[in-house]
């Protein structure tokens, strides 16, 4: 009897043991797909790596203070090499370097006993030979490292003599451009504080929102173009007259209100971020010229700004939710507060949080193949706050976060990715822009870049015009000034035409990158981060420009404002966009579930292949949705959709052009021309086309702001190609010609039987044949595409497309 009861005791015991573990795990999972503006776990799986060791970053398994973290590397034998202290947040960097070889990691969350409440799979990642090693160094010991005098943002003390010697050689154009900025900024008067919360933000929010967007705007003006250059005019050569009107512009902000007007609330919150990026570097290089008071009252506005931005990346937990692209500014930016004030206590917690920051999750929207998922304009906008923190952590400390694989990638995105008289920036916000509005920012960005890594390509790359003879850009004389300009300009001569940002899903294919006069350039997108933040439902979207001429472009404009009714409703959507509508509707859009990829990318000498899946981004509209696009140097573009869905649908192909097009309906193709550059394209489909264009709006752009006076964007063309009938399967092709010296090349198009398209195609000496097979059959599979390009000194090409 007392046997039966012990076991009877013991049964429930394990029961009861197991009931408690199951509860204790059903508090704590791990998400098995990416929270609404989660971070991208990093390392990916089955990620190769040429750094060690990588930063750790997961999406938390509860809510935070309740579950706890433990991470664990084992090699390839299973022998654990390491595990971290318990982690309140979702990352980790080891302090030690990881040999090259195999390894798995695995992260615990705990209770806050300590108890493991549930473990995330393993994960495989590889260390390749001869990694960048950028092991964790704790905050205490880099702030040790940082001078005690001052300056210490980007150029130290002891380093200015030698700096000196160089501004009438290596650095003479950074610096008399500098010397020009400073001297028109003399009489800037400061600037009055702004009072953009005097109108409701309920009832007034249009009011609002434009005199805000009419004040941060007047800061950069006199702060980014008026203080910071002259406080960096007097820490070069000492001249009293720019380092005491730099300084009144510094004490001019003391009144500002961290919980007012310069508060980093969500929505409006430019004017605290631009100063928290302008106002540690005057402190620090006029710091000679502060009185003792005036040095202690800087402090005390800094401090008050640098504990904000921790507190909003700690309340928004930015570790975990990286994906708010405002909050993408804030990890550089204390990194510079903590080196410009290293003597305070609270340097050590924001130099925490920024390293632990930079090296895991940072930088959101990028790919460690150099793309930025945002697009081009945000690429610069962000990269260019990037160079200062950067700079000045390697020059302060030694710590090189340059060695990140995103960084040493970066100058490549806009070299492929930006014509250098493009006459738009796609993708995403502000791609209606021309490059020539940005090349300033451009030049100045990627010759820091092609200095910091010795690139000479890089550096023939940003003296083409009209960067060559751009304005500096917003910050341009100050990140020019930075490094002397003492690499001869290389043009490409192995240089790819062709690149695919797997990170970000973009694929950019040119006929010759080396004369952007006639290049013909086809950017694609299919982008795992989807639609969010200034991304648009644009998910397998392309655009042409020969030359920089617009042949075929996004359409809209983010205009009047960010989050305005035409932006939202119709620049962000994706009627606006090279894509297809299914039963009317476009991709789903700012919700980041619904996403592209790329899934094919071949480049050959004369013949370059990139594809992306997007049938995610129609929710449910159709199985699958795969578009090949296929330049065939240097003057034919093949696109091709392949789509099946799960009953029958109707299909719209649409493209937009800055001028209108010349349609033939019977011909079933249409002219798009911008100035002396031409391209004609033939649609094929299943039963045709009906073609129709209009270059009227679907909403008014002034929508909700009839206040605003800036003048409305320039008609567009859109062209409507919807399919006859409605289809389960669908193949459509585009064949485009780009004319060459004003002359297409001569070209036969055939339509032959089991509805293939074939078309031949001379140039010259070179000739090609190209098949398009517009039969989905499972049954009788062949090729989607082939191509057999002949030249008379070289191999066959051929390209294979399934």
């Amino acid at each position: 009897m007392i046997r039966f009861v012990t076991t009877v005791a013991l049964i429930l015991a394990t029961c009861f043991a197991a009931a408690l573990a199951q509860e204790r795990a059903g508090s704590a999972k791990f998400p098995d797909t990416q929270p609404a503006n989660g971070n991208f776990n990093r390392p990916l799986p089955g990620q190769s790596l040429d750094i060690s060791p990588p930063g750790f970053c997961w999406w938390r398994a509860g809510t935070r203070d309740q579950v706890w973290y433990r991470l664990s590397i084992r090699d390839n034998d299973g022998q654990e090499v390491y595990h971290s202290k318990v982690l309140r947040d979702p990352v980790d960097v080891p302090d030690r370097v990881l040999v090259p070889g195999n390894y798995t990691w695995t992260v615990d969350a705990l209770n806050t006993d300590g108890e493991v409440l549930t473990t995330r799979p393993a994960q495989r990642f590889t260390i390749t030979d001869g990694p960048h090693e950028l092991p964790w160094i704790a905050p205490t010991e880099l702030l040790e490292r940082v001078p005690t005098e001052h300056p210490r943002l980007l150029f130290l003390k002891s380093e200015l003599p030698a700096v000196r010697e160089t501004l009438d050689n290596t650095r003479r154009i950074a610096f008399e451009e500098l010397r020009k900025r400073a001297d028109a900024a003399i009489d800037l008067p400061l600037m009055a504080k702004p009072d953009f919360d005097k109108y409701d933000i309920d009832t007034e929010y249009p009011a609002r929102r434009t005199a805000y967007r009419a004040a941060y705007q007047d800061f950069t003006r006199t702060y980014h173009g008026g203080m910071t250059p002259m406080a960096l005019m007097y820490l070069l050569t000492g001249e009293q007259v720019y380092g005491e009107r730099a300084k009144a512009h510094l004490l001019n902000l003391l009144d500002w209100e961290t919980d007012g007007i310069a508060s980093l609330d969500e929505g409006f919150d430019e004017v605290g971020l631009r100063i928290a990026r302008t106002a540690p570097q005057a402190y620090d290089w006029l710091y000679d010229l502060l009185t003792e008071d005036e040095r202690q009252a800087v402090r005390a506005m800094l401090i008050d700004h640098g504990n904000s931005m921790l507190t909003r990346l700690q309340r928004r937990d930015f570790l975990n939710y990286a994906a708010y692209s405002h909050d993408g500014r804030l990890p550089g930016y204390l990194l510079e507060f903590s080196i410009a004030l290293a003597e305070e206590p609270v340097a050590e917690e924001w130099m925490d949080y920024a390293m632990r920051a930079l090296l895991t999750v940072f930088p959101h929207w990028a790919g460690s193949d150099g793309g930025w998922a945002e697009g081009v304009n945000y690429f610069l906008s962000y990269n260019d706050r990037f160079i200062t923190p950067l700079h000045s952590l390697q020059a302060a400390t030694g710590y090189d976060l340059w060695q990140k694989p995103y960084f040493r990638s970066a100058r490549y995105f806009p070299a492929y990715c930006m014509a250098p008289k493009g006459e738009i920036t796609p993708f995403g916000d502000g791609e209606a822009g021309s490059a020539t509005r940005r090349a300033g920012e451009a030049r100045s960005i990627l010759q820091y870049h092609a200095l910091k890594y010795r690139d000479p390509v890089i550096r023939w790359w940003v003296d083409q015009e009209p960067m060559a003879s751009a304005s500096f850009g917003r910050t341009g004389p100050l990140l020019r000034m930075i490094l002397p300009d003492d690499l001869a300009p290389t043009p490409p001569t192995d240089l790819s035409p062709d690149r695919a940002f797997h990170g970000i899903g973009w694929g950019a294919l040119h006929s010759d990158l080396t004369s952007p006069d006639r290049d013909l350039m086809v950017l694609f997108k299919s982008s795992p981060f989807g639609a969010v933040s200034h991304g648009h439902a644009e998910q397998n979207s392309f655009v042409i420009m020969k030359g920089g001429k617009a042949l075929a472009i996004p359409g809209g404009k983010r205009y009047p404002q960010h989050h305005s009714p035409f932006h939202t409703q119709y620049t962000q959507q994706t009627i606006a966009h090279n894509c297809l509508l299914i039963n009317g509707q476009g991709q789903i859009n700012q919700d980041n579930r619904y996403v592209g990829r790329l899934t094919g990318f071949t480049s050959l000498p004369h013949v370059a292949h990139v594809s992306g899946e997007a049938a995610a981004c129609y929710d449910g509209l159709l199985t699958t949705y795969t578009r090949h696009v296929v330049l065939i140097r240097p003057s034919v573009i093949l696109i091709v959709d392949d789509l099946t869905a799960p009953e029958p649908v109707e299909v719209k192909w649409l493209m937009h052009a800055k001028d209108k097009l010349e349609l033939n309906q019977e011909e079933q193709s249409f002219i798009s021309m911008r100035g002396n550059e031409r391209m004609q394209a033939h649609l094929f489909g299943n039963d045709g086309f009906n073609l129709y264009q209009t270059d009227a709006w679907p909403l008014p752009p002034k929508t909700d702001y009839p206040m605003v006076t800036a003048p409305e964007p320039e008609p567009q063309w859109h062209l409507t190609a919807t399919a006859r009938g409605r289809f389960k399967t669908a193949r459509i092709a585009a064949v485009m010609l780009v004319a060459e010296n004003g002359e297409f090349p001569h070209y036969r198009i055939q339509r032959k039987p089991n509805n293939r398209l074939l078309m031949t195609v001379k140039t010259g000496d070179d000739s090609f044949t190209a098949e398009i097979d517009l039969e989905s059959n499972a049954n009788d599979p062949h090729p989607i595409i082939t191509v057999e390009y002949r030249s008379p000194d070289a191999p066959i090409e051929r390209l294979r497309v399934e």
